[in-house]
């Protein structure tokens, strides 16, 4: 039996492709700590913050339109402020029915289709330049990878592109945090790390995801 220690030590030492998926704590990703600490863990709290997206509702509000029991809301209103996903915010008094109503909105930004317009113009040419110097390696690659063991092993070159493409934007990025060109993580009240955003669905998305 003592033979399956050593087994048993290497067990979580394969850094998987997110570490979102993975029982270890070292997060990889700024946004992984979100589906690994299970912050939005089933539908009705996305349904919540899709509403919540549009305009600041109050728990009322949303147990009216979402169709869901006043106390479940609350519960997961309660759920989601504790892992910092929504705050209280202030809305004029003529949009209140009584001074004690409470309303709520997400934390995190939410690109609009009309943002969406503006940003997606330099961010198709960034792509474009990212795409290129991939494929302008593609030869030093495929040489870097025959000199490792995955082709003894039994490992396509192709199944591992995914891999040094993920890699290589990694470490790009934590070369831009590095040097400030982009923020390091914040730490929320919980002591996780982690940042994250949404996006509104276009058009062509609604309908993509009506019909599958």
């Amino acid at each position: 039996m003592s033979e399956t220690f050593p087994q048993l030590a290497e067990e979580r030492r394969l850094r998987l492709a997110c570490s979102c998926a993975s029982a270890s704590d070292v997060m990889s990703d700024p946004w992984a700590a979100i589906p690994h600490d299970g912050k939005l863990n089933d539908g009705t709290k996305e349904r919540i913050l899709n509403a919540l997206a549009a305009q600041p509702r109050t728990t009322a509000q949303l147990a009216e339109l979402l169709g869901i029991s006043s106390p479940a809301v609350h519960r997961h209103i309660t759920d989601l402020m504790a892992s910092e996903l929504i705050r209280e915010v202030e809305v004029p008094q003529d949009g209140r029915r009584s001074g004690v109503e409470r309303f709520y909105q997400p934390t995190f930004p939410v690109v609009l289709a009309v943002d969406r317009a503006q940003l997606d113009p330099v961010l198709q040419d960034l792509a474009t330049d990212i795409a290129a110097a991939f494929r302008r390696r593609q030869a030093s690659l495929t040489e870097a990878f025959a000199r490792t063991s995955l082709p003894a092993r039994g490992d396509a070159f192709e199944a591992l592109l995914h891999y040094l493409f993920a890699t290589a934007a990694r470490t790009a990025r934590a070369q831009l945090e590095a040097e400030g060109s982009l923020p390091s993580w914040p730490e929320h009240d919980d002591g996780s790390r982690w940042v994250w955003w949404a996006e509104e669905s276009l058009p062509r998305e609604v309908m993509w995801h009506t019909h599958t």
